[in-house]
């Protein structure tokens, strides 16, 4: 037979059909009982037709190398366990937590007692995060006496979290500075002379003493509600509330002295006005200053430490463009409103700049990324953080940028891609995993690696195990295992892995710190530290040695690839065409199949995994599809005339035209046109499936019909219509 595919190159031409067949009693029997298929649905015969794609053209490069058989992996237990952490690493981890030397009283703990110690002594306000992992360790190791937590976090833990904890300390300093000059600048709002006690204190402590001193009714108050409130209260009382109800007492004020003077009242308001004005930089005005000219008063401002400090530029400036001019009003205006106007711009041009801070930050970690090639997740994360809110960058820098470094490694060899990097314990390997006879997915497990700064060499990285704390892939013998750090220099050179762009110019290569000029490698399913030398069989197999040492870095957690997927990966004419999944893989007894953007594929031991497409798959359910037949090839395109057809199990084929639609042909009139030529005899596409005619079976065509005699000799002939 020779028929062309219905989707791009790549495909073979020859179709090899099974002998293997799938019975559906009293819908589909053996070929030579010619029992008619259930007709489709009158919805199917109406629906528009699709039209086909165009035929493929000549047949793909044959890959190099056919897929190793899947390894038979036996996880080495012993190979994961750590050990005690020694007094070097205990002294080391002491100094990290700033809690002094590690005396014997630290020294002779054991690691569960150590990590307990840490909790108990480190400081709760400069290192939270190490404080509560502590803890968390110190449980897990409680509940499970042989798990290696405590001594990971001895090793490389608590340095880590130390170093969070120092950045996050440094921003909630700022964030301290920030609140102390917000509660100093709400004191002087109020004419209130703070003390250190008031400013350093709390919200509520301050919020406290600003009803116990405060003058202003409306403000003492307000002081009172907000007082009983919860944080949120008590903050936006000091940057908001108080401003506007010293306002309201200060009109109070003002409306009181205009009923006894009017001019008492203007030089009340005046006094006031100055008041204000000094204290959006936090100073308390002197009734001296508020006696003063407004020309003066503004000069007096300029000598002030505040206005000569860069925060207050915009005011700075704003009061030095007042006094350049001699007109009063200009004066007037700065007074009353042209210093809040400055002090806006102030805060805005600080807020803009802290945020710019924060997001060079990210873009820094994400240039990082890129650049290791080994963290995707990470610069998906940071270009998150980056189009989002200034909200979303403290999250990224806070909390994002540690929790996206899972992930997982998969193969670029053609025949193998869809392989991950796996190891339980001792060797590594590459596999697919063995898919389950009754669910469709599931999950490939001990294919995650936390990919971490190299322990050797931090500008390199480390693979360690999300399900083996502290262990890590490591090269010993030039054979890649996973095993427990044991602290060593030796251990770390092993287990650091420098990245450099991918041999076959995409992905990444992995360069072994400990033997320069070796990358890690996956040969016949294990995994080595190798080279393209020759010098060992796992140095040797050239034609695909850049390809086994090149890696895609992909999502943590993999799924085990099925043979469906397995196709999807490694055809790429086949992945070209179905397009990208839309839907779970679902089993059925021995049938796997799953449903693509263009297709749907199906997959048993016998036919291996083929895709039905469009109006060929439209006809196939509506004949009870793979519970009758399945496919023993894909949906081809026709070589000659604008169509396509499909072969399945025990002889049943599916043509279509745009004009005929879809038809099922089998049996001895299959047989019958087959050797006229299929389509391109004179009878043309089918435009109708097998039905009886009379004693006869018979299959009509755009230019004649076959009929079928089952009854005298199984005589088969056609003619024109």
């Amino acid at each position: 037979m020779r028929r062309t595919l219905i989707h791009r190159k790549g495909f073979a031409r020859g179709i090899a059909v099974t002998t293997a067949a799938v019975a559906l009693a009293g819908v589909l029997g053996p070929v030579t009982a010619y029992a008619a298929p259930a007709a489709p649905a009158p919805e199917a015969q109406a629906q528009a037709p699709t039209p086909a794609p165009p035929a493929a053209g000549s047949l793909g490069a044959k890959p190099k190398s056919l897929a190793p058989a899947v390894p038979q992996e036996a996880p080495d237990a012993k190979a994961t366990a750590l050990a005690e952490s020694s007094d070097v690493e205990k002294v080391k981890a002491v100094r990290e937590i700033e809690v002094g030397e590690a005396t014997d009283e630290w020294l002779m703990l054991t690691d569960k007692n150590f990590v307990f110690k840490v909790y108990d002594k480190i400081n709760a306000d400069k290192f939270p995060l190490t404080k509560a992992e502590a803890y968390r360790v110190y449980r897990i190791v409680v509940d499970h006496s042989d798990a290696p937590d405590a001594t990971a976090f001895i090793r490389t833990g608590v340095f880590d979290f130390a170093g969070r904890d120092r950045i996050a300390y440094a921003d909630r300093q700022e964030e301290a500075r920030l609140a102390r000059e917000a509660r100093q600048k709400a004191a002087a709002w109020v004419g209130i002379t703070a003390d250190a006690a008031m400013i350093d204190g709390t919200d509520q402590n301050f919020v406290y003493q600003v009803w116990r001193r405060s003058t202003g009714p409306k403000v003492k108050a307000g002081a009172g509600d907000a007082w009983g409130g919860d944080a949120t209260a008590w903050k936006t009382f000091i940057t908001t509330t108080i401003y506007s109800l010293h306002l309201e007492d200060q009109r109070d004020a003002i409306e009181k002295a205009k009923q006894e003077d009017a001019e008492k009242a203007r030089i009340l308001a005046a006094k006031l006005a100055k008041k204000n004005a000094a204290a959006v930089l936090a100073v308390t005005a002197p009734d001296a200053w508020t006696d003063l000219s407004d020309d003066n008063f503004i000069r007096q401002l300029l000598t002030t430490q505040e206005l000569a400090q860069p925060r207050h530029v915009e005011i700075l400036n704003a009061a030095n463009a007042a006094l350049r001019s001699t007109d009063p009003a200009v004066w007037k205006a700065f007074i009353d409103t042209g210093i809040y106007d400055a002090d806006k711009r102030d805060a805005a041009r600080e807020k803009a700049a802290r945020e710019e801070a924060d997001r060079q930050k990210v873009r820094e970690i994400k240039a990082k990324a890129e650049q290791s090639r080994l963290r995707p997740r990470l610069v998906a994360a940071a270009n998150a953080a980056l189009a989002g809110t200034p909200a979303d960058v403290t999250k990224f820098l806070g909390e994002g940028q540690y929790n996206t470094l899972e992930q997982a490694l998969m193969t670029t060899t053609p025949t193998v891609k869809g392989w991950f990097v796996r190891s339980d314990g001792g060797d590594a390997w590459i596999t697919p995993g063995t898919p389950s006879a009754t669910a469709g997915e599931g999950k490939l497990g001990a294919a995650t690696w936390k990919v971490v700064s190299g322990l050797a060499d931090p500008a390199c990285f480390s693979f360690e195990s999300s399900g083996h704390v502290g262990s890590y892939l490591r090269q010993q013998d030039m054979r890649v295992k996973l095993h427990a750090s044991d602290g060593s220099d030796q251990f770390k050179n092993d287990a650091t892995w420098c990245p450099k762009a991918g041999l076959t110019g995409s992905g990444v290569t992995l360069e072994s710190k400990a033997l320069p000029g070796r990358f890690l490698r996956h040969i016949n399913g294990s995994l080595w530290a190798a080279n393209d030398s020759g010098a060992n069989w796992w140095d040797g197999n050239l034609d695909v040695y850049k390809a086994d040492a090149t890696w895609n870095v992909v999502d943590p957690d993999p799924n085990i690839t099925t043979p469906i997927m397995l196709r999807w990966y490694n055809d790429d004419a086949f992945r070209s065409f179905v397009g990208n999944p839309k839907a779970g893989e679902v089993v059925d007894g021995p049938v796997r199949f799953r449903e693509f953007a263009n297709a749907t594929t199906y997959w048993s031991q016998a036919t291996g995994a083929k895709y039905v497409w469009g109006p060929i798959l439209e006809k196939y359910k509506a004949s009870l599809g793979y519970k009758a037949r399945l496919p023993i090839d894909d949906s081809w395109g026709t070589p000659n005339k604008p169509g396509a057809f499909q072969h399945f199990e025990n002889g049943l084929s599916i043509y279509w035209s745009q004009s005929t639609g879809a038809h099922m042909v089998y049996g001895a009139i299959r047989d019958h046109w087959q050797k006229l030529g299929w389509e391109n005899s004179y009878l043309g596409f089918p435009t109708t499936d097998e039905s009886p005619a009379g004693t006869l079976r018979r299959s009509t065509f755009q230019f004649g019909n076959i009929d079928h005699d089952p009854a005298n000799g199984g005589r088969t002939w056609d003619y024109r219509v």
